[in-house]
This record gives structure tokens, sequence and C-alpha cells, in this order.
């Protein structure tokens, strides 16, 4: 019998990419104080909030979970996600002058299989010089509030701001795939692609 798979995540960027895989799964939102967890390691941050989600839906859950929790690091400053429009358009302006790093923290507990792993995904952006017109129009058609940093790519009129990447694309928008299909393998779960 093949177990339930648990995504602990509301986040509309982790669904669209789970379902990418073709595998049926649930989401239980996992009810995390995710300020209450700090770090000066950002990595280690990352990891420890998508840990804490992961166990969290553990606790009263059998089956695969899979937790992450993503921010974004420019200038020195952690942009989560922003307050309002305007907040959002000052991230983006910020990001556009100066490279941007994402830390994706990745969790993935498989009892049955007796597999508990947590890591953290790094990627790194820049993005093009943006204009004015271009932001407020992008922050006023676009759920910017839902976002870390006010930034998705995974919606394909933000990869036009796109200049540069390093890393993960998947891990940029959430939810880190190579990661997660190497844990498939090992939990012996049949995607669209095995």
């Amino acid at each position: 019998m093949e177990q339930k798979i648990i995504l602990a995540s509301a986040s509309k960027q982790r669904k669209l990419i789970m379902d990418v895989f073709g595998v049926p799964y649930v989401v239980i939102p996992a009810d995390a104080d995710e300020k209450s967890i700090r770090d000066s390691d950002y990595a280690i941050r990352a990891e420890k909030i998508a840990r804490l989600k992961a166990e969290i839906v553990a606790k009263e859950n059998d089956g695969i979970i899979i937790a992450a929790d993503s921010f974004v690091v420019c200038n020195g400053k952690v942009l989560e996600k922003p307050e309002n429009n305007d907040e959002a358009k000052e991230m983006l302006k910020l990001q556009m002058e100066n490279q941007s790093v994402v830390y994706t923290g990745f969790c993935y507990i498989d009892k049955k299989n007796k597999i508990d792993f947590s890591t953290t995904s790094v990627s790194r952006f820049n993005l093009r010089q943006i204009t004015d017109q271009e932001i407020n129009h992008f922050v006023n058609n676009n759920n910017v509030l839902q976002w870390s940093g006010a930034i998705s790519p995974l919606y394909l009129y933000q990869t036009t701001f796109l200049k540069y990447l390093e890393g993960s694309f998947t891990g940029l928008n959430g939810l880190p795939t190579d990661l997660l299909i190497d844990c498939f393998i090992k939990s012996g779960v049949k995607t669209n692609g095995s």
C-alpha cells in the first residue's frame, strides 16, 4: 500500500511544483512559529524552520512529510513576505541593485523507510534593471505579499526580471526538486518521470 504524501505548506508555488510529479498528495500546513527560530547562519535557520514544520505535521500524521521554508537575503537584510505593496516595491528595487541569495530549508520525513533528511538549498540571483512602470504593474497585478522578497520567478512574467541565476531554480521558488526527487527514489515513490 502506498504511503500518503503530505505537503506541510499552503504555498501556491510549492503546490505547483508538487503537481508536476503527478503523485497524489494532501496539503496540511504546519502551524509553526517561524519567527521564533533565529540563527546567524541563514542556511541553518532555513533548515531549522523546515524541520520544525515537518515535525509538527509528523506528530499527528503518518506518511511522507515534505516541508520547506524560504527567505531572501539581500545586502545583509532578510527579506521575508512584504507587509504591503509599497514594501514589495522597495524589496524589488533593493534586489535590482544587489545580488540576492535565497535560502530554502527542506525537510523530508518518511518513518516507514527510516528517512529523516533536512538541508538547505542556496540559490543566488541578480535582477536586470526594471523600470518603475514594470515594478508597479507587477506588484499591482500579482500576489507578491505571499512571496519572500516579493519574488517568485515560477510565474513566467517574473522570469523576465532575472539576469543571472546560480543554484536551483525550483529552490528559488520554494521547493528544491533535486533534493525531493532523491528522497522520492529512496522512498520508492513513483512519479511521472519514473
